[in-house]
């Protein structure tokens, strides 16, 4: 009973050293946690937690989970679903349809190194990281949560997120439904359902598949070029001829938002008009810039011939070598008002992270050593919907880097029982506009959100939270 008390005590303190008792230029005063999760002796997952708005002890639990690989969850929290979301300018502005407003919400910062988790060794086989080593590290980190939290061990439990979280959370719900035929009842974790927004599972049919047959039904590119990509790129695959094709989609697409192609696209530029290649804006990705290290020399040649033209010194011309400036920022998207917040000592000092550490939107290096395994998760979602765990995925209809026709295509494959078919749903009775549209089969639900790209919490909140407390409630759209 001594070792009992002596450890309930220990509990108790760990959690009141993470309370938040005031973030700066933060207004919202719910109960906030924020400080770190042990997965292993090197590695320390950075967590947020807030309570529910209200009557938190009666409202289950919801892990939330950003992508990448290697982005910050921290993005959910501050532009998304947070109880506040960050504007253009910085400021943060009181969210009416915080997800807290219905769940205890907690963000963790995944993989290890991204944001402000930390991995202590410079070891290789510590540093390591793909879709397996991924889920057992969150598994971990939920488990150590649950030790930390342990009045939230038996509350229905809900794993959310979206993009590579696609990844993330099926081989979490995975890993979970595994443990739980291995421990005690007392000790089981009661995952009721996994929500993913936008999310990668099958390599054969998301992302860039997806995006080609997306491009063409959205005027983005021509009907030679699609008759091309399904004979060279699918039907009788030849390299050679499918990447050249890929090569001439490239500068067609380039200029386009590809988290929303209805949006504008911020194009960074130089002191001269030209577009800065060294800029943290772009991110190297197959899809977004190919020939960017070959721009990143001819703008360097440019403004050396500047320099040389107008007898400048040469620190008169910033050329910040790429490996420093390049840093993951997602194209299009602009993360400045983050940097600039999360990096602030105060605000590091108020959440109780590690103040050596920089926080980046997308971790270049994880990102750079994350090896992405050919699987997937779709070989996941049989095992979760046979134990009766609730699936909804759920896409924005104008996101052209996980479109949503990917998504119907091997959800369209698992062969599930339809049992309601297509169609219309609105967003808290609002009869004026359809917020989009879904189809319900035997054991995973659908669903669309109109008008609206892969942040749709961030860009289309009110139809977001409905559709997120409809699911918690167990009740359809």
């Amino acid at each position: 009973m001594f070792l009992i008390i002596i450890s309930l005590i220990s509990i108790k303190s760990l959690i009141e050293a993470d309370i938040v008792k005031s973030l700066p230029n933060y207004s919202y005063r719910g109960r906030l946690y924020s400080g770190y999760l042990s997965v292993s002796t090197t590695k320390h997952f950075h967590y947020m937690f807030n309570l529910a708005h209200e009557d938190w002890e009666n409202k289950p639990l919801v892990l939330w989970l950003n992508g990448g690989p290697g982005c910050s969850s921290l993005d959910g929290w501050s532009a998304e679903n947070g109880p506040m979301q960050m504007d253009a300018k910085g400021n943060f502005v009181l969210n009416e349809y915080s997800w807290n407003r219905a769940a205890n919400m907690l963000y963790i910062e995944s993989p290890g190194d991204v944001g402000f988790s930390y991995i202590d060794s410079k070891l290789d086989y510590e540093l390591e990281i793909n879709d397996d080593i991924a889920a057992e590290d969150n598994f971990k980190a939920l488990l150590d949560f649950f030790s930390k939290f342990p009045t939230f061990k038996g509350k229905d439990f809900y794993i959310s997120g979206e993009s590579y979280a696609g990844i993330y959370i099926p081989m979490l719900a995975n890993k979970i439904i595994l443990y739980n035929k291995d421990v005690k009842s007392s000790s089981k974790i009661n995952l009721k359902g996994i929500l993913v927004g936008n999310g990668v599972a099958d390599w054969n049919y998301d992302t860039k598949n997806a995006m080609i047959d997306f491009a063409f039904t959205h005027h983005l590119t021509n009907y030679e070029h699609r008759m091309q990509y399904n004979q060279y790129c699918i039907m009788e695959y030849d390299a050679k001829k499918c990447n050249d094709l890929h090569n001439k989609m490239d500068p067609w697409l380039e200029n386009i938002n590809m988290y929303d192609y209805l949006q504008r696209c911020e194009i960074p530029t130089n002191e001269y008009g030209d577009r800065d290649y060294f800029s943290s804006y772009y991110l190297r990705s197959p899809w977004a810039f190919r020939n960017l290290k070959q721009k990143q020399a001819e703008l360097k040649a440019k403004l050396e011939k500047i320099k040389e033209k107008k007898n400048l010194q040469p620190n008169n011309i910033l050329i910040e070598p790429a490996e420093k400036k390049l840093k993951a920022s997602p194209p299009c998207i602009d993360d400045k008002p983050m940097l600039d917040y999360f990096n602030r000592e105060d605000v590091k000092t108020a959440l109780h992270v590690n103040t050596k550490k920089t926080w980046e939107l997308c971790s270049s290096a994880v990102g750079e050593r994350y090896n992405i395994q050919d699987k997937g998760s779709i070989w996941a979602y049989p095992n979760i919907i046979n134990s009766g765990v609730r699936i909804l995925i759920y896409s924005g209809d104008t996101d052209m880097a996980v479109p949503y026709n990917g998504n119907q295509a091997w959800i369209k494959n698992l062969g599930l029982e339809v049992e309601k078919p297509w169609k219309q749903w609105r967003a808290f009775n609002d009869m004026d506009n359809v917020a989009g549209y879904y189809i319900k089969y035997k054991g995973l639900t659908f669903c669309t959100v109109k008008g609206t790209g892969h942040m749709v919490p961030q860009w289309k909140p009110k139809e977001a939270f409905h559709m997120f407390i409809k699911f918690i409630n167990g009740e359809d759209l």
